[in-house]
């Protein structure tokens, strides 16, 4: 009828299916979303980073320190988390590792050297209690390091007292200080009679012990658990996969290990502790 007013029908109330699945949604962690060349104004790949706000693979690095480029470049999944810790091409590094060592991660041939998955879990040094003091032609004057014993005084094929090191050879050495002063540096090598194990003195230096013993830590091949094992002083070991390699220990020090591939003995290499 004229001048009667009809109600409009209200709206349904919303259903709460749709309102726990829009809570659930605010819960997650940001996406990142990607688009492809498609659209006039998209003209670059874009994801939400963690803050949730917009950004882009050239202002943003998503995976630090891996640049994006070097990840695009070996076709890499970067919207993986997980990317730096895949392996690829299944050569027991990382991609991670490959980036640090220079190589390409799509290519099993190319790898970082196995001794870079070495580091030190635990170290014992022990200093050996006797040390090269003094020198008067071929005569060695050999004291303990704290001296409280007499002087002996030796020659090349003499045993030192209280030992079963025998020295085997006299190397003069010298090298210059800061001040430009010439240091005596001779080497005197020691050898043990039984074990046939060798030590060399350093004029006035206190050298480690054979005793001395290091426990490594090998973290090769990725995904699989590290392996530990330990090797004393001037032992040699191996690592897998080319175990036709040799290493040997050559030095014990408070802040890293020292050893040398024995195809290459004056190339020392320097293994530092690994994290706790």
């Amino acid at each position: 009828q004229p001048g009667t007013f009809r109600h409009k029908p209200a709206s349904p109330p919303g259903k709460a299916v749709d309102l726990t699945h829009a809570a659930e949604k605010l819960q997650q962690s940001p996406q990142w979303t990607f688009s492809g060349r498609s659209g006039l104004f998209v003209p670059e790949k874009y994801f939400i980073g963690a803050d949730g706000l917009p950004a882009t693979l050239k202002t943003s690095q998503v995976h630090p320190p891996v640049p994006n480029e070097w990840l695009e470049e070996y076709g890499l999944p970067i919207a993986d988390a997980d990317v730096l810790d895949q392996d690829p091409d299944r050569d027991g590094f990382t991609n991670l590792d490959e980036w640090q060592g220079h190589t390409n991660p799509t290519d099993q041939n190319s790898h970082p050297d196995y001794v870079t998955k070495l580091t030190v879990a635990s170290a014992s040094m022990e200093p050996f209690h006797f040390m090269f003091s003094s020198r008067t032609e071929d005569t060695f004057g050999i004291n303990t390091i704290d001296y409280t014993q007499p002087t002996q005084f030796l020659t090349v094929g003499d045993t030192i007292g209280g030992t079963r090191f025998k020295i085997i050879k006299f190397t003069p050495k010298s090298e210059l200080n800061q001040y430009g002063t010439s240091l005596d540096v001779s080497e005197l090598l020691l050898e043990h009679e039984d074990t046939k194990e060798q030590l060399t003195l350093v004029k006035e230096k206190v050298a480690t012990s054979p005793q001395s013993v290091v426990t490594f830590t090998y973290s090769w091949p990725a995904g699989k658990s590290p392996q530990q094992f330990q090797v004393r002083k001037d032992q040699e070991f191996s690592l897998k996969p080319n175990e036709e390699i040799k290493y040997k220990l050559i030095d014990v020090q408070p802040a890293k290990a020292v050893i040398v591939n024995t195809q290459k003995p004056n190339e020392p290499i320097e293994i530092g502790f690994g994290a706790p």
